[in-house]
């Protein structure tokens, strides 16, 4: 077995209620301030600012609260990624999260990952007690160089601390290194099983990445429960909104549509009992990683800093398949069918309190990503500067500099 320090091969850039400095991160997961008003409820105006600008004003405020230089680069880029895709429930408004840890020491934030290759095709990564981001940094160049040689590797990390952010980032650095990417993790309990309205499972996410010639990956990022943890609270933070039916019990194991009462109670997975099955097994697979399992830490709000999650990521190198010379032109002919559907499924309006997905439809198909790599473009091709909501650009300039 040959153990590697993986931050010194690091290359290139990656990304119970807490209080920081008079800001708050409530036990609903409502950002507040020192008067418990919350961030939030007022971003009509927006702040324009560069992906550099930004990355740097966050970089800032992680390096204030502990952060070594490589885990604030680490998590900066991973938020700043998020806010310029428009998947903002992981964007910049997780920052309080992660100086709050940092601040009270629940995380290392100089951690440096270690790497130990136990055998041709198992890749095993301690996040020395510090954040995910950094482990997925450093992890994935070894992981995509083992999968080359081996056909698969299987990376496992274990003793990382936090919000382990959207899977699609490292899944789509495998997808263009021209493999297949498979991610999983498990959360702290949110999610009932059928039949109990016990909080056990976690949301559970899994993803999968399907390299594309020429074209951008096709990268699936999804919850096993119907809404993720994080589309659940940006629901309660918007006064009005309802959740889907099926979508949440609350506290007295009835039934809700009701986001905050959700929140105090538990979470349904996807379709049912099926959606439950997928996220047992991402739960019995973190156990592989070493991670705890969901009920054995008690979740405070929005923050899960006391559990050790279970980390999984698979590549695999298609050309070692019987059909991997065939496969990918054959993909493309699905995915055009997949998109040459003719009209729109239905032809009403879409009422965004009955789906919080709702805005994320189109008026044609679309394939996993589309959206997220069309907002990509109007930043990266267009020249566009993000635009963050003046509350939370506040917040983010108060934990940088509070001068």
């Amino acid at each position: 077995m040959r153990a590697i320090s993986a931050f010194r091969r690091a290359r290139g850039v990656w990304g119970n209620g807490c209080e920081v400095r008079g800001l708050c991160m409530g036990k609903q997961g409502f950002m507040t301030d020192s008067r418990g008003s919350r961030i939030g409820d007022a971003m009509d105006t927006t702040v324009p600012i560069s992906y550099g600008g930004l990355r740097e004003l966050l970089s800032k405020a992680l390096l204030r609260h502990g952060a070594s230089d490589f885990v604030a680069m680490t998590v900066a880029e991973d938020l700043c990624r998020a806010e310029r895709d428009q998947v903002t429930e992981h964007g910049v408004g997780r920052l309080p999260v992660f100086c709050s840890m940092l601040e009270s020491k629940a995380v290392n934030g100089t951690a440096e990952p270690q790497m130990e290759e136990t055998t041709d095709t198992i890749l095993k990564v301690d996040g020395q007690g510090g954040f995910s981001q950094p482990c997925l940094r450093v992890s994935i160049p070894r992981l995509i160089d083992m999968a080359y040689d081996s056909g698969i590797t299987i990376m496992t990390a274990s003793n990382c601390k936090g919000d382990i952010g959207p899977l699609w980032g490292p899944l789509e650095q495998i997808a263009r290194s021209n493999l297949i990417g498979v991610a999983l993790c498990n959360t702290p309990a949110y999610v009932a099983w059928p039949g109990s309205p016990k909080r056990l499972l976690g949301t559970n996410p899994l993803g999968f990445a399907w390299p594309r010639r020429g074209k951008p990956p096709l990268v699936i990022d999804q919850a096993s429960s119907l809404l993720s943890r994080r589309s659940l609270e940006t629901l309660a933070a918007q006064p009005g909104s309802e959740l889907p039916a099926g979508a949440a019990l609350d506290s007295s194991g009835r039934h809700t549509t009701q986001p905050n009462r959700a929140l105090e109670g538990a979470q349904l997975a996807m379709g049912g009992q099926k959606g439950a099955n997928i996220a047992l097994i991402v739960e019995l697979f973190s156990l592989l990683a070493g991670g705890n399992l969901a009920f054995e830490t008690e979740a405070e709000g929005t923050e899960d800093s006391d559990m050790d999650r279970g980390l999984v990521v698979i590549g695999i190198n298609p050309d070692c398949f019987p059909g991997g010379q065939t496969a990918a032109p054959r993909a493309e002919l699905l995915f055009e069918h997949m998109r040459s559907g003719e009209g729109r499924i239905r032809d009403v309006e879409i009422d965004s309190s009955e789906s919080p997905d709702a805005r994320f439809i189109d008026q044609f198909p679309r394939l996993p990503g589309d959206r997220r790599y069309a907002a990509r473009g109007r930043v990266e091709k267009e020249g566009e500067p993000m635009m963050i909501p003046s509350a939370k650009f506040s917040l983010i300039k108060s934990l940088a500099d509070p001068e």
